[in-house]
């Protein structure tokens, strides 16, 4: 399983347009307790998405469990009691860690404790990896630039245009 994990984030790096950190740090969960990470996939970063990464629980090795909901799920039944639907969820020892991102939007994914009689130290790099641009067009600073140029241009026609009549009334 291991070997099939790690051949296939070996064959799919070349194909990784962009990247982001998405933990990189150690999380305390008691017995029955869970930590949530939130995050954002737009609609550029959407093709091919997948978070991955490697972790391991201290004292010794414990199988937590990943889940990936949407955060519309998460506000709604995390914190609201309500039915909840699961993109994804993992079972998973210490080692690799790989799940399928299926769209954009708000992302929520759940580390959990739950099923073990220890509490544990949960220390962890992970990343959200997307094969798409990621890159955002931003039409703002294109309308401002056409904006202002339309501004100079109508200032400096005004300028010549009062100058021409002022030197006009003048001689006649």
């Amino acid at each position: 399983m291991r070997t099939s994990v790690f051949l296939l984030v070996i064959l799919t790096i070349p194909l990784i347009a962009g990247s982001f950190i998405l933990f990189s740090d150690t999380l305390e969960l008691d017995v029955g307790t869970y930590r949530f990470i939130k995050f954002r996939i737009t609609p550029e970063m959407a093709e091919s998405t997948f978070i991955s990464g490697e972790f391991f629980t201290e004292p010794f090795p414990m199988k937590m469990e990943f889940i990936l909901i949407t955060e519309v799920n998460h506000r709604r039944g995390w914190e609201g009691g309500g039915d909840i639907d699961t993109l994804e969820v993992v079972y998973s020892e210490n080692g690799s860690l790989v799940m399928g991102v299926p769209d954009f939007g708000d992302f929520v994914l759940i580390v959990s404790n739950r099923g073990n009689t220890d509490p544990v130290f949960f220390v962890a790099d992970l990343s959200v990896s997307y094969a798409g641009s990621g890159v955002t067009y931003d039409s703002l600073p294109f309308g401002m630039t056409l904006l202002m140029s339309l501004l100079a241009i109508g200032v400096v026609t005004a300028a010549v245009l009062l100058t021409i009549k002022r030197m006009s009334s003048g001689t006649g």
